[in-house]
């Protein structure tokens, strides 16, 4: 590591009631991309159309439950969930859509039901129990990665010697020459 370059010096001495190697608990303001992974612009996301091939033969309920649209309520409902459930304290962005797809379809074999009517209603019991599964898993996520930056930023304060309770005198040292 180059000690001489500005951004490692601001990084290492922008604060100075911290002790720790890198006091990432405040954002930076310069190059805020460089902490990011590198996105790639041509890819594109899986298409989740064909979801239960395979296992169930796709019928309303499946091809409803897995478009775009419904992805997306889904989305908004994780998001809001984590904001409520932290009392404002986390805001989060949208999640990976690849995992979110995973759980829902992990969620619809176990608890879709199937029935061709009332379609609207099995859906919202199917996102309710995906944002249930969601919520608590992200907000204890959140509240591990506040505390990491928290022990990166910091370092450990070691503990005081053990006090002697046998003995209650303090020796002095007695100077001789």
């Amino acid at each position: 590591m180059d000690l001489s370059d500005e951004r490692t010096k601001s990084m290492l001495c922008r604060n100075s009631s911290t002790n720790g190697r890198l006091d990432i608990r405040a954002p930076l303001t310069q190059n805020v991309l460089e902490l990011y992974d590198r996105v790639n612009i041509g890819g594109s996301k899986s298409n989740y159309n064909e979801a239960m091939t395979g296992n169930w033969s796709e019928n309303v309920l499946s091809k409803t439950f897995f478009s775009i649209e419904n992805i997306r309520i889904i989305q908004n409902a994780i998001r809001a969930g984590v904001y409520n459930s932290s009392k404002g304290r986390y805001k989060i962005g949208d999640q990976n859509e690849d995992t979110l797809k995973i759980i829902m379809r992990s969620i619809f074999l176990t608890h879709a039901v199937n029935i061709p009517n009332d379609i609207t209603k099995q859906i919202v019991e199917l996102n309710d129990l995906v944002c249930g599964y969601c919520v608590p898993q992200l907000l204890g996520e959140c509240e591990g990665y506040i505390k990491y930056k928290n022990d990166v930023s910091t370092l450990v304060v070691p503990i005081d010697r053990p006090l002697s309770t046998y003995h209650n005198n303090v020796l002095e040292t007695k100077r001789f020459f």
